[in-house]
């Protein structure tokens, strides 16, 4: 099915070499063989992409302070499974169609409409905090898309060892640590499994 998500930083290869010393059981058996002899050779974790839904929200705010009239533009993230808000702090890269495998992509679980709502009840009070607005002139939304982003799933074989990282921030976690993944890991991944990435050796 096509999606819109963003170009990808990250290959299999770098994804499982960005997460090698994070696995802790991982690591272990790696240090007892290579150290002390003990031990068989590591096999390779079985590396998906799994495509996380986010609204991007492109904003125009014009806001009254103390003695001036200050506008801004800016882009806000709602997050399309949890409704958590916040303006983007990354660099986005460019995005475009492409076509994926059906089961590599997490089901949205709000709608445009539900993202415009959660941005007008997010709006003031995170423009009233950063920026010191008093008054909100005029808040507008120039456009709306719902982006996927793509994280790499490093499964090293049980959930407890195994591994997501951001492509778009490159951040690690635990699988189990982030709701939303464990999840799809658990409820979805382990019946519907799409392609291993083919680049991991």
């Amino acid at each position: 099915m096509e999606i819109r998500t963003f170009d990808r930083h990250l290959d299999g290869t770098e994804a499982v070499e960005h997460t090698s010393n994070l696995s802790a059981m991982r690591y272990l058996r790696y240090v007892l063989r290579e150290k002390f002899g003990i031990g068989a050779d590591l096999s390779d974790p079985t590396v998906y992409v799994v495509y996380y839904p986010d609204y991007i929200l492109y904003t125009s705010v014009e806001y009254r302070r103390l003695w001036t009239t200050e506008s801004h533009k800016f882009l806000v993230g709602v997050d399309a499974i949890t409704g958590n808000v916040g303006e983007v702090d990354v660099e986005l890269p460019d995005s475009h169609v492409r076509d994926v495998d059906r089961d590599a992509r997490i089901e949205p679980q709000l709608t445009e409409a539900d993202a415009r709502e959660e941005w007008n009840e997010w709006i003031f009070d995170y423009m009233s905090r950063k920026y010191r607005a008093m008054k909100l002139r005029e808040y507008v939304i120039d456009d709306i898309e719902l982006v996927y982003t793509p994280y790499w799933i490093i499964d090293n074989g049980s959930i407890e060892e195994s591994l997501a990282v951001s492509d778009l921030t490159r951040r690690t976690a635990k699988v189990e640590e982030i709701r939303v993944i464990r999840e799809f890991y658990t409820d979805h991944l382990s019946k519907n499994q799409p392609a291993a990435i083919s680049e991991v050796r």
